[in-house]
């Protein structure tokens, strides 16, 4: 079985598109973490952002997530960006 997560150079790319598109957010408010053991939905890195947003950068949010086949969703004041998990079977 293989468990497929965002790898580093993943979640970087992604960091890199939200800083040139949502040019109102501050940089100190989106960070990188790995993703905990127990999360039931992510496996790898995931991009965290803790910031009041419009609904204008949260709609840039999720068009870059879809961009590159990733989730969204919103938890404990923050916007949590990541590769939902997928199991696949392997020979």
């Amino acid at each position: 079985m293989v468990i497929c997560g965002m790898k580093r150079h993943e979640a970087v790319t992604c960091l890199k598109e939200i800083t040139i598109t949502c040019t109102n957010m501050s940089p100190d408010a989106v960070a990188l973490f790995d993703s905990r053991p127990d999360d039931p939905d992510s496996t790898g890195y995931q991009v965290h952002i803790k910031a009041v947003l419009d609904n204008e950068t949260k709609q840039r949010l999720q068009n870059i997530a879809e961009k590159h086949s990733l989730a969204l969703r919103e938890e404990n004041g923050k916007v949590v960006i990541y590769q939902p998990k997928e199991v696949t079977k392997t020979a």
